[in-house]
């Protein structure tokens, strides 16, 4: 399946002129003659993965959208994702969410999907129960410590799902900013020979943090800090939406929160957040921002493990009004996923900058996907949603590390109900090629 693969580079440096030359020229983003590589090198463009689950959503259209992967062994990995529902006019109507494991990027499918969460509806009855689908961590069947001694918590995870209580109507829209209640559940998973399990799951309310707000986890997996997970999240403060990290702990009732350490600051909303080991052991993070921030790139950088930070990369006018990650190659190279400014809301071009060496700015520009250049005009007359990229760094059956990214596609009139599923609807996992030697995230 995934037998195309792009590899261009662009020494244009202005990301506004880049937007209007995509549309003129053809052959764009050749690799300068003579310019050393290093780094990301390309991106495999491959067909749609995952489309539509074979049980629908009360006889309603579904297709699967945003993915998060996750290592579960060894070998083996996982796919949790979102299974969004058609054509009632809703803006991010999911239907709980699946998980699939795979351990070969050209063998991934749904015949076999674990169902995770379902909404419940009661018939006759003008509310539901909407459940998102969870985030987290997990430490892999079989991780070891640096050490080589076996890891106290290897085969255990945690994700963490949005839900909430919403009035539906006989067509089946609803209000997607108005919850007549909102919460959470917690998910204790576990991984064996035996397969994946969910061992426990509850609900939780806001205040898992002593003095924060619990609002949402981040767009990224938790990566390891010795035997806790840390991952970002985002908490209220006074009615504004800080970001920061969550130390998560395994104790007698599984994987529990610790701790939060704020690290957007208390002027603008920031959410969204995605955190990740830099290649020299310092952590780095970024989130999404909104308001005057709404457009921006902005990275902070830790020295002291995530005890203090600073920000590093502010950069402006850079992105649409769209969801942003920091992720990482197979080498440890960082790289920001995000769709083209100046498109605004559109999202129809997906772009990767890797950080420069420095860290103190985004690098050169690689396309991921451009959905009207490659599928023409969205068939609704809308236009193409390419968004939510979520990344991780995943070992497969080849005993090889690799860059994953993941994505969603589709038609946004079908989001907004005067559009029909497409070809290309669906959750597309690509991998990010890279020229430097794999850095793995966990020790096997």
């Amino acid at each position: 399946m995934k037998k195309n693969f792009f590899n261009k580079r662009t020494t244009i440096v202005r990301v506004a002129l880049v937007a209007l030359l995509l549309f003129f020229m053809q052959g764009f983003g050749n690799i300068v003659k003579g310019q050393e590589i290093k780094g990301i090198t390309g991106i495999t463009k491959g067909s749609v993965d995952l489309t539509s689950p074979s049980d629908p959503y009360l006889g309603k259209a579904c297709h699967y959208e945003v993915g998060w992967p996750i290592q579960v062994a060894p070998r083996k990995a996982a796919l949790v994702v979102g299974r969004m529902i058609s054509g009632t006019g809703n803006i991010d109507f999911i239907d709980g969410s699946d998980l699939i494991l795979f351990d070969d990027l050209a063998n991934i499918s749904s015949g076999k999907a674990i169902p995770l969460t379902r909404n419940i509806r009661i018939p006759g009855d003008s509310t539901f129960f909407y459940k998102g689908f969870p985030i987290g961590g997990f430490v892999p069947y079989g991780a070891k410590q640096k050490d080589g001694s076996a890891h106290p918590y290897a085969g255990t995870g945690f994700g963490l799902s949005g839900n909430s209580i919403r009035e539906i109507d006989e067509s089946g829209h609803f209000d997607y900013q108005r919850s007549l209640e909102v919460y959470y559940e917690l998910f204790q998973f576990a991984y064996n020979e035996k397969g994946f399990r969910i061992i426990n799951k509850e609900r939780v309310e806001k205040n898992l943090f002593p003095g924060w707000v619990f609002s949402h986890i981040g767009v990224s997996s938790a990566i390891p800090d010795g035997n806790d997970l840390i991952v970002g999240m985002t908490t209220i403060y006074k009615n504004l939406a800080v970001s920061g990290i969550a130390r998560w702990r395994y104790k007698e009732n599984g994987w529990r929160p610790v701790s939060f350490i704020p690290v957007t600051g208390y002027r603008d909303n920031w959410g969204e957040a995605s955190l990740i080991w830099d290649i020299d052991g310092n952590l780095l993070f970024s989130a999404r921002g909104s308001g005057n921030e709404n457009f921006n790139v902005a990275v902070w950088r830790s020295l002291d493990n995530g005890e203090t930070w600073k920000q590093v990369i502010h950069q402006k006018d850079f992105h649409a009004r769209s969801p942003i990650s920091l992720n990482r190659a197979a080498d440890g190279t960082p790289y920001i996923a995000a769709n083209l400014f100046p498109q605004s809301r559109t999202r129809e071009i997906l772009c990767l900058w890797p950080l420069n060496t420095d860290r103190t700015e985004l690098g050169e520009l690689y396309i991921a996907r451009d959905a009207r250049g490659q599928f023409g005009p969205a068939p609704s007359g809308s236009w193409w949603r390419v968004d939510h990229p979520i990344s991780s760094v995943l070992r497969l059956a080849d005993g090889k590390w690799h860059g994953i990214l993941t994505y969603h596609i589709v038609d946004n009139g079908e989001v907004e109900g005067f559009g029909s599923l497409t070809p290309q609807t669906g959750c597309y996992i690509e991998e990010i090629l890279s020229k430097g030697k794999a850095i793995p995230i966990w020790n096997f």
